[in-house]
């Protein structure tokens, strides 16, 4: 018999929200039962009307020091151009120093929009996945403490160290949506972060537990993270209008696409993205209630923790809504599993 962690999340959306606004909701969701927070990391947002390109480390810094017990998880940084794994690493161990226990890492292989404004090609996905499994060595040897020398395919360390290294063992996480992810998380992390519903994850959760197991982990010990998109207001032509800022991430094989500005992912999206399969990949609700079974769903499906990405009209609301009449029914912790 296996325990296994079940926890709710709260998630920051840096696209959506200036910084001001994004660090008034975690303190609100602090204060509505949220014990931790999942937030992405981008150079340019998905949509170009309101977006915003708060950096993320930044922020982490000014929630993490609002706030009194919150952790923080990044979904996801991407160590292939625009950020060297070294410093990714110095980064996130000065942020465990400042805020012990409570920072961790999600790592992932990127999107263009985030590296070709930067005068950076775009790469197959072959060459993105081999940079990210580089990279998670070389922060990981790096968080060790000691000098360290790695000489890879794609990056190069000689005799670096980082002389403020970790306060404790910081969670690294990498984000997956196919077998290949799936296996290099499992051989390589704490956990994987996937935007896939619980109908779509069984090959991702079996290629996961393989490279787990065979590199001597227990799965059962290991973080399966679900990032789960709702829409709420009484009102549900307005809780539908605040979806279609995420409509370009519902551009076919926009993940890989080569599209970098985001006037452009914009004009695409409209053209490209139905209404309908916007409500297909976010509940839309007037009834904060609905959100409990689709979120148990996840937990049956071997999720052990769900961050809930609102992109309600009234985020405030939402907040105060959710810690009110859904938080309470996942307030239990730890759940015997066979």
């Amino acid at each position: 018999m296996a325990i296994r962690v079940v926890k709710v999340g709260y998630w920051a959306a840096q696209e959506q929200y200036s910084m001001q606004k994004l660090l008034d909701s975690v303190i609100e969701a602090e204060r509505a039962g949220f014990q931790t927070t999942g937030t992405s990391d981008h150079f340019h947002p998905w949509w170009h009307d309101n977006g915003y390109g708060n950096f993320t480390w930044i922020w982490i810094a000014a929630a993490a020091e609002r706030t009194k017990k919150m952790h923080f998880m990044t979904g996801v940084t991407a160590p292939v151009y625009r950020y060297h794994p070294a410093i990714i690493a110095q980064a996130f161990a000065s942020l465990d120093v400042l805020y012990p226990c409570r920072i961790a890492l999600g790592v992932g292989s990127g999107e263009a929009m985030n590296e070709m404004p930067l005068g950076f090609d775009w790469p197959r996905a072959g060459e993105r996945l081999e940079r990210t499994r580089e990279a998670i060595e070389i922060i990981e040897q790096l968080w060790s403490g000691e000098f360290v020398n790695f000489s890879g395919k794609n990056y190069n360390i000689r005799n670096a160290k980082l002389y403020t290294p970790p306060a404790g063992s910081i969670p690294l996480y990498m984000a997956t949506a196919g077998e290949h992810s799936a296996r290099i998380a499992g051989n390589h992390c704490d956990g994987l972060i996937t935007f896939l519903k619980p109908d779509k994850v069984a090959k991702i959760f079996r290629a996961f537990d393989k490279a787990a197991q065979e590199n001597g982990k227990d799965p059962a010990r290991l973080a399966k993270i679900a990032e789960y998109k709702v829409s709420f207001s009484e009102d549900y032509d307005s809780a539908f209008e605040s979806t279609k800022f995420w409509r370009a991430t519902l551009i076919d094989g926009v993940f890989n696409s080569t599209i970098s500005d985001p006037r452009e992912l914009q004009q695409k999206a409209l053209k490209e993205v139905p209404d309908e399969k916007l409500k297909e990949s976010t509940q839309i609700t007037t009834s904060i209630e609905e959100c409990i079974k689709p979120i148990e769903e996840y937990f049956k499906e071997g999720f052990s923790r769900v961050y809930v990405h609102s992109t309600s009209p009234d985020e405030a609301k939402f907040i105060t809504e959710f810690g009110r009449k859904v938080l309470p029914h996942f307030a239990w912790a730890d759940v015997a599993t066979a």
